[in-house]
């Protein structure tokens, strides 16, 4: 309001000065020249106030803008109420700026904020020593460009950031860093890295004890199971007596000997053995697949369990032959002991648009809703009785997850009680 009064102003008087000099011009026939030298003569003075607006905003270091008449004047004061408001808001974000910067100062874990092609933007002093960065030289650059551990190249290439990643650090290859990335506006992204050693060395020492004590297990097993097997009622008679508790005996040793070899698998996978994990080959698929079924037929026996295997996929897949044969059969073998007699166990090798899925269904018992979560972790058991009795190590789901993380895929469980379960295995095409 104040504003459109002053521009009314402005008007008038202009207006009532061009009127007033055309009039006495006109007199002396000079009309037209006289209002050309009044508008003349009001550019003039616009352009000079417009260079000390210029000269007050880029030049001057005054807080204060000039003194002006009419119009001038109050754009030189809409001007300065703005500039003071613009003041005040600065200072308080470089007060949340400075508050940020202490704070994460403080962090013990690295925070770095690059953009959305990787260059360095900003990072707090607990990225200095972790990754080794000089505020200096790397902001600007590319993060990629100085922390070239393969693994790292592959995670930002894939850009999966559910899960984090963990890398020795390119300062001293002593630490194990933690590096999680979140994606945030359109071209930022912050990675947050944390020091991850000493719980790397435990579960380092948790691995070397748990593949340790198997070993050392393994060959007085054989030692019992062997001499168990020499202890024959047939062979020996006075031993008819002792047959029941001997075939315990042998049962148990069998069953201890399963964990073992279990717990030597999964060492194995944890410490990512080469030669356990062998070559990466094609593998078609549907004839590992027909081939478990087989096996599962025979031990299936006196069940007289239908078990069908469905093909919907020609693709193969590359990976370890091994270690997906571990996997599926322990899903097939688990199907088998757990689903009743005359039950129905059906197997499909099939795709979706991004990933090839191998699915064991059952009608079986079912598994309660709330166990489903915790089925892939070691030792978990539904029904400990069962499980014992059915000659189950605990670990097999365990073995399943675990291959199906090093191939870039992931298991799937739904059941229902009183109608089945459905296992599925899902690995990605490329």
């Amino acid at each position: 309001m104040w504003t459109n009064r002053f521009w009314q102003a402005e008007f008038w008087t202009l207006a009532f000065i061009i009127f007033v000099v055309g009039l006495i011009g006109s007199l002396f026939d000079r009309a037209a020249a006289s209002i050309a030298v009044i508008i003349f003569g009001y550019l003039l003075w616009n352009l000079i106030q417009l260079s000390r607006l210029y000269k007050w905003l880029v030049k001057s270091k005054s807080l204060y803008p000039p003194s002006a008449p009419g119009l001038w004047g109050d754009i030189f004061n809409h001007l300065y109420v703005l500039q003071r408001k613009n003041r005040k808001e600065l200072k308080k974000l470089k007060g949340i700026i400075s508050e940020f910067r202490a704070s994460t100062s403080a962090l013990k874990e690295g925070a770095l904020i690059i953009s959305n092609q990787g260059e360095i933007r900003w990072f707090n002093k607990a990225s200095e020593k972790l990754l080794g960065l000089k505020a200096s030289t790397d902001i600007g650059q590319r993060l990629f460009n100085l922390l070239r551990h393969p693994s790292f190249i592959e995670y930002e290439q894939v850009r999966d950031y559910e899960k984090p990643l963990t890398i020795p650090s390119p300062a001293d290859e002593k630490l194990m860093l933690n590096i999680h990335i979140t994606p945030y506006n359109n071209d930022q992204r912050l990675v947050m890295i944390r020091d991850v050693t000493e719980k790397h060395h435990l579960e380092r020492v948790r691995q070397d004890f748990v593949a340790n004590v198997s070993h050392e297990l393994r060959t007085p097993l054989t030692v019992i199971h062997g001499y168990l097997e020499m202890l024959d009622p047939e062979v020996y008679p006075e031993l008819s007596k002792v047959e029941k508790p001997l075939q315990m005996m042998r049962q148990q040793a069998l069953n201890m000997g399963h964990l073992v070899d279990d717990l030597l698998l999964l060492s194995r996978l944890d410490a990512k053995d080469p030669a356990h994990n062998g070559n990466k080959k094609d593998i078609d698929i549907n004839i590992m697949l027909d081939s478990i079924c087989a096996e599962a037929r025979v031990l299936s026996g006196e069940k007289n369990q239908t078990i069908l295997f469905h093909s919907y996929s020609n693709k193969t897949f590359c990976g370890s032959e091994k270690q997906l044969r571990s996997a599926f059969s322990n899903l097939v073998f688990n199907a088998v002991r757990y689903t009743q007699k005359g039950g129905k166990i059906d197997i499909y090798w099939k795709e979706t648009d991004e990933n090839l899925v191998m699915s064991v269904c059952d009608n079986g018992p079912g598994i309660e809703e709330e166990h489903i979560p915790r089925l892939t972790e070691r030792f978990y058991r539904v029904d400990t009785g069962r499980n014992r009795s059915q000659g189950g190590t605990g670990l097999g789901l365990a073995i399943v997850k675990h291959v199906l993380e090093m191939h870039g895929g992931y298991l799937n469980i739904q059941s229902t009680v009183g109608k089945g379960s459905e296992f599925s295995c899902y690995l990605p095409k490329s």
